[in-house]
């Protein structure tokens, strides 16, 4: 009976952090996959974790459970940070071209993230997706979170949660977001600047022209035609944020298995 019962917290331990996880990590964290699915999948993930894990849980007193429950949770939520902080650089390129070309007035609801997105930034994340789920990034992403208790054990502490290592890498992953963000914006953010100047010259050369009536469809055209000439360096830029992605899974398991 004692030994169903440490299966029994094993298991309540190990749901609870991959639970945590997919409630943040890419993919799994939008609200297109229901909320049966995303359970049904954290329980058998859960019971195949449950059955090789390495230090199953002896006794413990109830409060010493609470702090292990609460231990799972931030860890699970810290993985899929520091996955999702990463992914949402490509919404904030969509975000600073669609400012740049007035899209910003139209907006879309955005179910992977959550919340109202851009024209662009919706397309940005939709084509991210895609190359993520063809280079079986999802599978992964299930990888990180089961290699998560090899480095972090069901009774292991956490000393980085107190020396400042998590929150510092988890600034640093928000600094290489804006990096890879304003690193797939910049070509066309750059040339509407260009073209702002152009037709700024325009409007005061030719005062008859209405320039704000030829100024959006311009844009627009321009916008995406330099949009398919860069296209193949978004999905190079695609490769450095999956890399960087995951590397910050495996750093954030380093952190918090020292």
């Amino acid at each position: 009976m004692a030994i169903y019962a440490y299966s029994w917290w094993t298991f309540l331990l190990i749901f609870v952090r991959i639970t945590s996880f997919l409630l943040t990590a890419p993919l799994f964290s939008g609200r297109q996959i229901p909320v049966i699915y995303k359970i049904g999948f954290s329980i058998l993930l859960s019971i195949l974790c449950a059955s090789v894990v390495k230090e199953p849980i002896q006794s413990m007193s109830l409060g010493f459970t609470v702090l292990l429950i609460l231990k799972e949770f931030i860890v699970g939520i810290a993985l899929g940070l520091a996955a999702t902080i990463i992914l949402y650089s490509v919404q904030l390129a969509g975000t600073l071209i669609d400012v740049q070309i007035g899209f910003s007035m139209a907006s879309l609801f955005d179910p992977t993230f959550g919340a109202n997105t851009q024209l662009t930034g919706r397309l940005k994340n939709i084509l991210a997706i895609l190359v993520l789920f063809t280079t079986d990034g999802h599978h992964l992403l299930i990888q990180g979170i089961l290699a998560s208790f090899d480095w972090v054990s069901l009774q292991a502490s956490v000393p980085s949660w107190m020396d400042g290592r998590l929150s510092t890498f988890l600034l640093e992953c928000i600094k290489q977001m804006f990096i890879i963000g304003f690193m797939m914006a910049t070509p066309i953010i750059g040339t509407l600047f260009v073209v702002d100047i152009a037709l700024g010259i325009i409007a005061r050369t030719v005062p008859q022209m209405n320039i704000f009536a030829i100024s959006p469809p311009v844009k627009i055209l321009i916008h995406f035609l330099i949009y398919i000439l860069i296209l193949p360096s978004f999905f190079y830029l695609l490769n450095v944020l999956f890399e960087n992605m995951f590397g910050s899974m495996s750093s954030i398991l380093k952190i918090m298995g020292v």
